[in-house]
């Protein structure tokens, strides 16, 4: 770790599905669209209507058995269009508040009567997203599914849930999924969590997806995961429990994964949005953005652009002032004074942590025929923070001393092609895709190097820290596309990541007493190549029963070159080609039984790995004695071993009177060995990364929702997670019995809301919405060592003030009015302006925390044309 921390597809048979990725709006079913569907199947007329017009379907194979459908051809509204495919066939067809078109048996005879779509109700922060009875689609599995289908603890956020939040990206609706969690508040820079598995280490636990594509990077103190904003999506998935069959080793504890639009051939529209909002106590923020969808030849090729702007207004300010340092005694050995101290700035700056986002989206649609689908994409974003959103601790406004200003630039490309190919009940996928990105860094090192060494506290240092990962990846992948009881997709993955990270910190002045100016200097490059086989399968024992396999072959090859350099490297050093190789099985297996089409039960046990490496820094042991010293080792390890677990899994999904009460819950239980974990070195600015031991994790989620009258909605959810570790390796802070950090025990939320009509066409929506997260532990140290200034060698340990973060609240309200294209939302985020210590460090030399956005109020006008 460099210096300064520095510190299958197995769908319910009985519950087949034939949609298309788009999103639909409400009446997309009023349209027109041109038809040419031969005599055959009622199922597969109904998935070359989905195909055709975009329409999302759902349907009961058992129902649909042995029914034929007559000749389509014409141009027709999809209303008329289903009415025709289902004359005569002792079916009707119903639209689910998300626009989803639903076939089921009619209550008596044939032909019943048709039901118009219903308008969606009161967003909700649940399995079924914004409330769409169920019928939402997602794509978890790697194919279109109903998600109360889905045999998988999962929670979707659709793109009107999104907008109602006034979101920009995920850590504005994470408080809402059960079970995710996060450190790190700026974006470009968080560590996700699902379920407990949390560490501090190169490689995450949490994959993040672009449209299948993995956007994963090596996380250092420099660079966390990346952050698409919320534009142009049609909705972010949250997967739960390990992922690695499908999705591979980085998503051993869960994966997010975001969906966006898709090219419309059959009709042009222009989307508009502006907003804007004001912080208590900081700037203001503005948005603004336009879609454009064009069809180029009608049903058959079409282009999608749009540019986003958003400015997010800041709320810290820089101000001369003092700076606190808890673990640095003022008085002599062994009287204990925390250090207070003349911060020497003498920068003032409003505001400081404001952001600027530029985001430029297009995407192309090629159907040359029925059986065919090609689209390239391409998606590129450009942030600037002006500064960290870091407070001094002991303060009593949002305020820091910083000596200069400290911006990341996180600017990243995401390319990529994929084909789809029908084979005649079997689909042929393939993605290629090219991810580019880099994070620029700028941080005030003076009270960390003036720390170390007393007599450069007067001068500023600065660190420059350039990250950069680019990676190729390749899928392809062969699924089973018909009704037969037996489901099944199998493929091949391949990438290759290189990540290289550049760090200078300079402290010019210090060459009077070192006789260079270069505090440390390192450029370490890594490349990761990754090979998988894998496979998943369902087969439908008897009606509603169904068992599913699944397996991922992978094979894992590092490189790393690093060279170091400066006062605090020790001089110049070199690590040249060290290699480390992993290779493994990543199994699956699952029970699912449908006992009604809107009642699910499930099992699964799955398997999570995540390959070992190497640590890329040589730690001198002598600058860093103390804190050895204290781990009871004599040097850092050169490298850490694998991680892997077991996850085990049981739930139950259900709807009830119609989708007016739903209620999904799960338990789980997880063992961990090996646990990968940043061991921080808090005294000399260094760390690496070992194998800690081993620890379980189990909980429950549970989400539930009723409409007791038309309208009229409430809800909530609750996630209970107690980790401890199991086993603690010698050499590492843990301790057996300790709780793995950052994960809340307990997360809860609670909403209510209301839609309504009023006259000429316009509806009234409200919601209310109350967040609570618990506490949780930062860290495994109870103990942190205290140094003296007229004695470095001199320590003493205190209790570690910073063990836990304490838990929170948070109140959240928006209010709507719509009619056709037209929509205005008014929304208040951190109602009653909480703002509780986040990500507090107190290694740094200037103890820090930060915290979530003040009481934001806003308003944004969206229109269509």
């Amino acid at each position: 770790m460099p210096l300064f921390r520095l510190a299958f597809h197995g769908s319910i048979a009985t519950a087949a599905l034939a949609a298309s990725a788009l999103s639909v709006p409400a009446l997309a079913q009023e349209r027109s669209y041109r038809f040419s569907i031969p005599a055959q199947e009622l199922k597969t007329s109904l998935r070359a209507l989905a195909r055709t017009s975009g329409q999302q379907i759902s349907f009961d194979s058992v129902a649909l058995q042995g029914k034929r459908a007559p000749a389509l051809t014409g141009t027709l509204t999809v209303r008329d269009a289903v009415a025709r495919l289902l004359a005569g066939s002792g079916l009707e067809p119903s639209w689910g508040r998300s626009g989803v078109l639903v076939v089921r048996p009619a209550p008596k005879a044939t032909g019943a009567a048709y039901q118009a779509p219903a308008r969606r109700p009161a967003a909700a922060p649940s399995d079924t997203a914004d409330g769409d009875d169920g019928e939402i689609v997602v794509t978890a599995r790697k194919s279109n599914e109903r998600i109360q289908d889905v045999p998988v603890s999962l929670t979707a956020v659709s793109a009107d849930t999104l907008r109602d939040r006034g979101a920009a990206d995920i850590k504005d609706v994470l408080r809402s999924v059960p079970g995710l969690a996060n450190f790190g508040t700026e974006r470009g820079l968080s560590r996700y969590s699902i379920r407990g598995l949390s560490t501090y280490a190169s490689s995450p636990t949490v994959g993040i997806y672009l449209d299948d594509i993995s956007l994963v990077t090596v996380s250092t103190t420099f660079s966390g995961a990346y952050d698409p904003m919320f534009f142009d999506m049609e909705r972010v998935e949250v997967l739960k429990g390990p992922q690695g069959t499908l999705y591979g080793g980085s998503a051993m504890g869960g994966a997010i994964k975001y969906v966006s639009a898709r090219p419309d051939p059959t009709r042009f529209s222009v989307d508009t949005a502006v907003g804007a909002a004001i912080t208590d106590g900081g700037g203001p923020s503005y948005n603004g953005e336009v879609v454009v969808n064009a069809p180029i030849v009608e049903d058959k090729l079409a282009v999608r652009a749009g540019f986003y702007y958003r400015h997010d207004g800041g709320y810290v300010d820089n101000r001369p002032g003092d700076v606190s340092v808890i673990l640095k005694s003022s008085t002599a050995f062994p009287d204990y004074t925390p250090l207070v101290q003349d911060s020497l700035s003498m920068r003032t700056k409003k505001n400081r942590n404001y952001g600027d986002t530029y985001v430029g989206r297009l995407s192309l649609e090629w159907r040359p025929d029925d059986s065919w689908t090609i689209r390239p994409q391409l998606f590129y974003q450009d942030y600037k923070q002006g500064d960290t959103g870091d407070m001094f601790l002991g303060r009593p406004d949002m305020s820091a001393s910083y000596r200069i200003a400290q911006p990341n630039y996180d600017r990243a490309g995401i390319y990529s092609l994929s084909v789809e190919k029908e084979l005649g009940g079997v689909k042929l996928t393939s993605l290629t895709a090219y991810f580019d990105r880099k994070f620029r860094y700028v941080r005030d090192y003076s009270f960390y190097i003036g720390g170390l060494v007393a007599d450069t506290y007067p001068l500023i240092s600065t660190n420059i820290s350039d990250s950069r990962t680019q990676t190729f990846s390749q899928e392809l992948r062969l699924a089973s596309d018909n009704d037969s009881p037996f489901k099944w997709v199998i493929g091949g993955y391949y990438s290759s990541q290189d990540d290289r990270l550049v760090q200078a910190v300079n402290t010019p002045g210090m060459a009077a007493v070192f006789g260079t100016d270069l505090a440390y200097f390192g450029n370490i490059f890594t490349n990761t190549k990754q090979y998988a086989l894998f496979g998943e399968a369902g087969y439908t024992l008897f009606d509603g029963f169904d068992v599913t396999a699944g397996v991922r072959a992978f094979k894992v090859e590092q490189l790393v070159n690093a060279r170091t350099d400066g006062v605090f490297a020790g001089g110049p050093n070199a690590l040249a080609d060290r290699r480390n190789k992993e290779d493994g099985i990543n199994p699956k297996f699952g029970l699912s039984y449908k006992v009604t089409r809107d009642n699910l039960l499930y099992a699964s046990a799955a398997k999570g790995f995540r390959p070992g490496g190497i640590n890329r820094d040589r730690i001198d042991p002598d600058l860093c004695r103390v804190d050895l010293d204290q781990l009871g080792i004599d040097n850092a390890p050169d490298s850490f071993g694998s991680d892997n677990l077991w996850t085990y899994e049981a739930g139950t999904k259900n709807m009830f009177g119609g989708g007016k009460v739903m209620l999904n819950a799960s338990g789980y239980y997880t063992r961990w060995k090996q646990i990968q974990q940043a061991i921080g070195l808090p005294s000399c600015g260094f760390g690496f990364t070992d194998n800690i031991g081993s620890a379980e994790v189990k909980g429950f989620e549970l989400e539930a929702r009723v409409e007791p009258l038309r309208g009229f909605q409430i809800g909530g959810t609750a996630a209970y997670t107690k980790s401890k570790v199991t086993e603690a390796a010698p050499g590492t802070s843990a301790k057996k019995g300790d709780a793995l950090p950052d994960v809340p025990k307990w997360m809860a939320t609670a909403y209510a809301g209301y839609r309504t009509e009023f006259a000429n066409g316009w509806e009234f929506d409200a919601r209310g919405e109350y967040q609570y997260q618990g506490s949780a532990p930062y860290s495994f140290d109870t103990e942190l060592p205290v140094t003296y200034p007229d004695d470095p060698a001199a320590v003493t340990y205190i209790p570690n003030p910073i063990r836990s973060r304490k838990s929170y609240q948070v109140v959240n309200a928006f209010a709507s009015l719509s009619r056709d294209n037209t929509t205005v939302r008014l929304y208040a985020n951190n109602l009653f302006n909480v703002r509780p210590q986040l990500d507090v460090d107190l290694t740094t030399g200037s103890d820090r925390f930060s915290t979530i956005r003040p009481r934001t109020i806003g308003v944004e006008l969206r229109q269509g044309f």
